[in-house]
């Protein structure tokens, strides 16, 4: 018996069954594959921002900080230590309305011996912002040179920096310095900072905004002395 075959017409119809089925799931995944492009940049903004916050903060909890651990003792760098005194102070900044930068100084036991007291910088470059992580005696009294800084984190559109104040009324303040103004001079230290960073997508088609109130606990003591 002979075996009848497809006839144009139903050829032509299973074509256009086709090309529509194929049409249809190329539209899907476009769409799947743009759903997916849109949540990894919004993860990606997301987790720069926190990051940016994070170093952010633990520098300024760190501030002024003048002790380090070593061999299980508690030690000073008598060498390089600057104290924290108002004409040299542990944390400096200025005042950019969304681009503010800092400067300040700490010990941590996490880098070699000799090279425990740091100074820190952050700095921006349009909407890169800038770190420098330096030994002491390569920024005397927190002078960092230009050269030290690198890139750190891209699209940073704000890093908004209060200082809260020492005072009874908790004063707020743009630079640390500000402090200096209350009336009490046991109370002229920097207590805490509200820190405030956004970040945006390469194309602007998305941005993200966190804060964070951050403890200051070691700028009293030579404040107050």
């Amino acid at each position: 018996m002979r075996t009848r075959g497809l006839t144009i017409l139903e050829l032509m119809v299973v074509l256009a069954i086709f090309a529509g089925v194929l049409a249809i799931a190329t539209r899907f995944f476009a769409s799947q594959s743009q759903d997916t492009r849109i949540v990894q940049e919004r993860n990606e903004v997301q987790d720069r921002a926190r990051l940016v916050l994070q170093m952010v903060s633990q520098d300024l909890i760190l501030a002024g900080s003048s002790r380090f651990i070593r061999g299980n003792e508690v030690r000073f760098d008598g060498a390089h230590w600057v104290s924290c005194a108002p004409g040299t102070p542990c944390l400096t900044g200025t005042d950019q309305l969304e681009r503010d930068t800092i400067v300040t100084r700490y010990h941590t036991s996490l880098y070699p011996s000799g090279q425990e007291c740091r100074s820190i910088g952050y700095n921006f470059n349009g909407t890169t912002l800038l770190r420098a992580d330096v030994p002491c005696s390569q920024a005397p009294i927190n002078n960092i040179p230009a050269t030290s800084y690198r890139e750190f984190a891209t699209n940073i559109t704000q890093l908004n920096i209060r200082y809260v104040c020492g005072d009874a009324a908790a004063t707020e303040v743009g630079l640390p310095s500000g402090c200096i103004a209350v009336a009490n001079p046991t109370e002229r230290f920097v207590r805490a900072a509200l820190v405030t960073v956004t970040a945006r997508a390469p194309q602007g088609s998305y941005t993200y905004t966190i804060a964070q109130r951050v403890p200051i606990r070691n700028l009293k003591t030579d404040e107050v002395l």
